[in-house]
């Protein structure tokens, strides 16, 4: 059911995305070239055909970008400003990227016959009203999607009426998620629980109420106009779970049998097929294959980029750190990555040599006497994590994730906190979820897992964008220190 409803919502947005580009650039080119803008008389008015043959670069490109970005996900309601954001991004990479791929094919072609050399040059002002009307048709025809959407579930057409059966912490969690999917069309009627009072709300965002006891099923069957019943009841009530059933089965509704592993779920589960035995993966990352080659395309760029860039601020703050205090320049030290792997961290040295001889490994706080003063400047700006830059480029690192720990902790951590050792399954980062909601150092580590662990359930490339985003803006700043 939620899998035909987001594949026809990511139809539509495809489908909407379609014809905005194809308006967008067709709009521009008689814009440009068709109306009072004055045309340079050398070039003239170039003919729409040469338009026309590049189109589909565009149209790939667009659709491509806004895959990546995680613009088609079965979400109906979307935050205004990041779908602007992330809109402003694709158009910006897809003009550059026609720029270069035309660019490359003029300069491949000199050496060939004149019928087969490309000296097509599109417009500049032609691009720049592109732009222009590609962001205002794109977000214009998906306000219109959630518009008729909205529209129609309001009326009652495609609605799902959902009834869950069970209150505990797997029915509580089901009902959470079917409520984020409110915009598609799902509306949960209420409870049946033995454990809770008839009109008690059970405490879940949404106030659902508990309509009577599991006995009561068929009752609410005869009574709601319920489309869809979740069986959310732990195996231990078995004989009631057969029962429920029994009763389903009866009316021509929808049941969905939920699986009692909320306990061992913390990621994402899988059902995969072993030779016809259906096997449940438990706690599966979503980062894989393809999502995974890209997001290490990504940080190989940037880390490439941003050292080159950054080399002249490395000589100036190692300059510094030699003249306040005695030492190198780099600190380094072990920490734990991916799949437990261990690997050594760059960092620009911010204490005295000797900080841990007497104490041994402790945390460092914010208040630090062992920290130097040009050290404490670095760590507030977060200046002395640059050099995790060369981690990235080795693949050590990803420029976004949950920041790495070191062994001693892990081994602490991880027969104190349940689920530790999830964290992880991913690389870490130099940034991450929970530094660009100000979680540092000095937060506890059970809170810091909550953000880490939410960037692991939800990771797509618009994520890791939003918080690179995040980071520029505010992310730096350390205000603790």
């Amino acid at each position: 059911m939620i899998r035909e409803k987001g594949t026809r919502l990511i139809g539509f947005y495809i489908l909407s995305d379609f014809v905005g580009i194809a308006l967008a650039y067709f709009c521009s080119y008689f814009f440009r070239f068709k109306t009072f803008i004055p045309i340079n008389p050398e070039r003239g008015t170039p003919a729409l055909k040469s338009y026309i043959i590049i189109f589909p670069l565009f149209l790939c490109l667009h659709l491509l970008i806004f895959f990546i970005q995680g613009f088609y996900r079965t979400r109906l309601k979307r935050v205004k400003i990041d779908d602007f954001f992330f809109v402003t991004i694709n158009v910006i990479f897809t003009i550059l990227i026609v720029q270069a791929v035309l660019s490359y094919l003029s300069s491949y072609s000199q050496g060939l016959a004149p019928l087969f050399r490309v000296t097509f040059k599109i417009s500049h002002g032609f691009l720049a009203i592109y732009a222009g009307y590609f962001i205002l048709f794109i977000l214009f025809l998906r306000f219109q999607i959630y518009f008729f959407m909205k529209r129609r579930f309001a009326r009652g057409m495609n609605l799902q009426n959902i009834l869950v059966v069970g209150a505990g912490e797997m029915g509580k969690a089901v009902t959470q998620k079917l409520l984020q999917l409110k915009d598609l069309g799902f509306e949960v009627k209420g409870f049946l629980d033995d454990n809770l009072d008839v009109g008690k709300e059970v405490n879940i965002d949404g106030g659902i109420k508990v309509l009577g006891p599991v006995k009561d099923l068929e009752l609410v069957l005869k009574r709601e106009p319920i489309s869809d019943v979740y069986v959310a009841l732990d195996l231990n009530n078995y004989s009631q779970i057969l029962e429920t059933l029994k009763v389903v089965n009866k009316y021509a509704v929808n049941v969905r049998l939920v699986p009692d592993l909320f306990q061992l779920l913390t990621l994402k589960a899988k059902l995969e097929d072993l030779d016809g035995f259906p096997v449940i993966s438990i706690d599966e990352p979503p980062l894989r294959g393809m999502m995974l080659f890209l997001k290490r395309g990504m940080d190989v760029c940037a880390s490439v980029v941003l050292l080159i860039l950054l080399t002249p601020l490395f000589f100036l703050v190692g300059i510094l750190i030699k003249l306040t205090s005695k030492g190198p320049m780099f600190y380094h030290q072990e920490r734990m990555g991916v799949d437990g792997n261990k690997f050594v961290i760059h960092k620009f040295r911010t204490m005295a040599c000797d900080a841990e001889a007497k104490s041994g490994p402790v945390m460092c706080a914010p208040d630090d006497p062992r920290i130097t003063k040009i050290g404490r400047f670095l760590r507030r700006v977060s200046i002395d994590e640059f050099p995790q830059l060369y981690n990235v480029l080795r693949g050590e690192m990803s420029l976004v994730g949950p920041r790495p720990e070191r062994p001693v902790f892990v081994e602490e951590f991880r027969e104190k906190i349940p689920k530790y050792m999830l964290r992880h399954k991913v690389k870490s980062g130099v940034t991450g979820w929970a530094q660009v909601h100000g979680l540092r150092q000095d937060t506890p580590i059970d809170k810091r897992l909550e953000y880490d662990f939410y960037y692991i359930q939800n990771w797509s490339f618009a994520l890791d964008l939003k918080i690179l985003w995040k980071t520029l803006r505010k992310g730096f700043i350390d205000k603790s220190i």
